[in-house]
């Protein structure tokens, strides 16, 4: 499992955060996190949790655990670790030095198109989850499930 993981991350750096601000002391820690990488000019990719069911359960099968604890960040694949480790490594000047070959000028620039959240609603059906067939024998409208999207309604950003 871990293997796909580092194939799958490689050459990235990879930030799970959520978008919730309910849980203010998380969603300033995923912040946070998500601040001191940029300053670095870090590029990240960053998968909110609470945006996509696959990444809840990506981070739980990462973390061995079922509890969802974000931030967490990853390089290549391997754990680095939660916001107090990122802090305790950016003063140290430890993070720096580790993610020095993902430095990248154009870091800061966020994605046109998704805003930098990764994914969109979903063009077949507007983010409804509904696709609409007509059934040719009656006049009738048949709502079926879409299948070119998740739970809600949302697609990967075609442009990150």
């Amino acid at each position: 499992l871990q293997q796909n993981y580092k194939e799958k991350d490689a050459g990235k750096v990879v930030v799970y955060t959520t978008s919730m601000g309910i849980v203010r002391e998380t969603y300033t820690k995923c912040a946070n996190v998500k601040q001191i990488l940029r300053t670095l000019l870090v590029k990240f990719e960053e998968r909110d949790v609470f945006m996509s069911s696959d990444y809840q359960q990506e981070i739980k099968d990462r973390m061995q655990s079922e509890a969802i604890q974000v931030p967490q960040v990853f390089v290549e694949g391997q754990h680095v670790g939660d916001a107090d480790c990122i802090e305790r490594l950016n003063e140290s000047g430890e993070l720096r030095k580790m993610l020095k070959p993902y430095k990248c000028l154009e870091s800061s620039f966020t994605c046109k198109t998704c805003g930098g959240y990764r994914l969109l609603p979903c063009p077949s059906c507007g983010g409804s989850k509904k696709s609409i067939h007509r059934n040719h024998f009656t006049a009738e409208f048949i709502a079926l499930k879409c299948m070119n999207c998740d739970e809600v309604g949302l697609v990967k950003c075609h442009n990150c």
